[in-house]
C-alpha cells in the first residue's frame, strides 16, 4: 500500500462500507488520522448519499434498544422483516429518536430531560448536558445540520412555546430564544408522548391544526433560529384532521388523516412553494390510518408507508401489503423475537431512516475554527 499514490487510497477507502472504516482506523496512525479527518469524513457521507446506502430504524419507546434493518434487502415481495439491536451503550427504560441527520440520531431517553448524540453505525455516543426543564412539561424536539454553518442543532420547545432552547453541537453550549410563534396547546401531549419535527432544508418542520381547522406548517430556521411558515397544498383536508410530516428523498411530504377515515398524502418537490405541492398514493387511502409515507425503495415505484395497522408496501399501481415487523433480542441467552405494533397504547413505536456515516457525535465544525482565525 505504501506504493500506492495517496489520492488512489483515498479513492477505494471511500467506496467501502463504515462498518470496514472503522476496522480500518486500527491499521496505522496515517490510517486513523485520514479517516477521523472532516474532509473525508464528509466525502464518505456524499457519496453514501448518492448511492443510497440508508437504513430503515425502528426505534421501540417502551423499550431498552434500538433496531434497524438495512433498507437494501427490503422489497415487496417480503411477508415479514426482522429488525436487529444496535446496542445503545446507555443503560435506559426508554428510547425516543427525536431525529435524524447524516447519520446522526438525537435522542432522549428516561424521564424526557436526558438527551444523546448517537451514531448507530460507528457506535458513538455523547450525551448532552442537561439544560433544566421538567417531566411535568410537554415538549417538541428537533434534531438537524446547517451546512452554512457547518453545525448540528438539538431544538427543544416547551408548551405553549414561547422560549425555544437550541443546543449547538459545534459550540457545545445551550442558547434560549425568545419565539414571536406559539403552538395550539392541543398540539403537546402529555405524558412522555413527544412531538418530533422533520429536518429538511436546514430547519425543523412542524404541522399542526390551527383554531380555524386549517393546517399549518412550521419551520424553525437553524440558522437564523427564527420561525416561518410554509404554504400547505390549497387542497389539503381541513378539520380535525392529524398532520404528519415526513421526508421522501429531498421533497417535504406531507400526510393528512382526518377523523371521518378520509386520508391524503402530498409531496412538495420544490420546497417552500406552494404550488409545486402534488397528491400521491390516492389508490390507498380509505384502507388504513395514521398514514405516513417512510421512503421509496430501490425500484422507485414501491412506497414504503408507516400505518397504524403496521407496515405496508404499496406500488405504482396502488397494490398493497402489510407486512409483520419483529425484533429480534436475547434474555438469558435466549433468542426471541417480538412482533412490533405501531401507533397502539400499548406501545408507541416509531420508524425512522438514516444514512451510515463516520461523522462524529464529539463534532468539530470547520466554519467555528475558520471564524477563530
Amino acid at each position: 500500500m505504501s506504493y500506492l499514490p495517496q489520492e488512489l487510497v483515498d479513492k477505494i477507502l471511500l467506496t467501502l462500507p463504515v462498518k470496514s472504516l472503522c476496522r480500518f482506523k486500527c491499521v496505522s496512525k496515517e490510517w486513523l488520522n485520514l479517516l477521523s479527518n472532516t474532509r473525508f469524513v464528509k466525502m464518505h457521507l456524499s457519496r453514501t448519499e448518492t448511492l443510497g446506502r440508508t437504513r430503515l430504524r425502528l426505534l421501540a419507546d417502551g423499550m431498552w434498544d434500538l433496531f434497524s434493518v438495512d433498507l437494501e434487502t427490503v422489497s415487496n415481495n417480503d411477508d415479514k422483516i426482522t429488525m436487529l439491536g444496535l446496542n445503545f451503550p446507555e443503560e435506559c427504560a426508554s428510547i425516543t429518536c427525536i431525529g435524524s441527520c447524516n447519520g446522526l440520531l438525537g435522542l432522549t431517553t428516561g424521564l424526557n430531560t436526558d438527551l444523546f448524540v448517537y451514531n448507530p453505525s460507528t457506535q458513538e455516543c455523547k450525551q448532552i448536558l442537561r439544560c433544566g426543564g421538567s417531566t411535568d412539561i410537554a415538549y417538541l424536539y428537533g434534531f438537524g445540520y446547517v451546512e452554512s454553518i457547518d453545525d448540528y442543532k438539538l431544538v427543544r420547545i416547551a408548551c405553549p412555546g414561547e422560549i425555544v432552547e437550541v443546543y449547538s453541537l459545534g459550540k457545545k453550549s445551550w442558547s434560549s430564544i425568545k419565539s414571536g410563534f406559539l403552538f395550539p396547546k392541543k398540539y403537546y401531549k402529555a405524558g412522555f408522548l413527544i412531538k418530533v419535527g422533520l429536518y429538511l432544508n436546514g430547519a425543523i418542520h412542524w404541522a399542526f391544526e390551527n383554531r380555524k381547522g386549517s393546517c399549518v406548517i412550521a419551520a424553525f430556521d437553524l440558522v437564523e433560529e427564527k420561525f416561518k411558515t410554509l404554504p400547505p397544498p390549497e387542497n389539503v383536508l381541513k378539520g380535525k384532521c392529524k398532520y404528519t410530516l415526513t421526508a421522501l428523498g429531498r421533497s417535504l411530504c406531507l400526510a393528512a388523516d382526518k377523523s371521518d377515515g378520509l386520508m391524503q398524502s402530498c409531496v412538495m418537490p420544490k420546497y417552500g412553494v406552494q404550488g409545486s405541492w402534488e397528491i400521491i398514493g390516492t389508490g390507498f387511502h380509505n384502507s388504513f390510518s395514521d398514514l405516513r409515507p417512510l421512503d421509496v425503495l430501490i425500484n422507485n415505484k414501491t412506497l414504503l408507508l408507516l400505518t397504524k395497522e403496521g407496515l405496508v408496501f404499496a406500488d405504482a399501481k396502488d397494490n398493497e401489503k402489510i407486512v409483520e415487523v419483529g425484533v429480534k433480542y436475547q434474555v438469558d441467552g435466549i433468542e426471541k423475537y417480538n412482533v412490533v405494533k405501531f401507533g397502539t397504547e400499548e406501545s408507541r413505536h416509531n420508524l425512522h431512516v438514516y444514512t451510515e456515516s463516520l461523522v462524529s457525535p464529539e463534532y468539530k465544525s470547520d466554519f467555528t475554527t475558520q471564524g477563530n482565525h
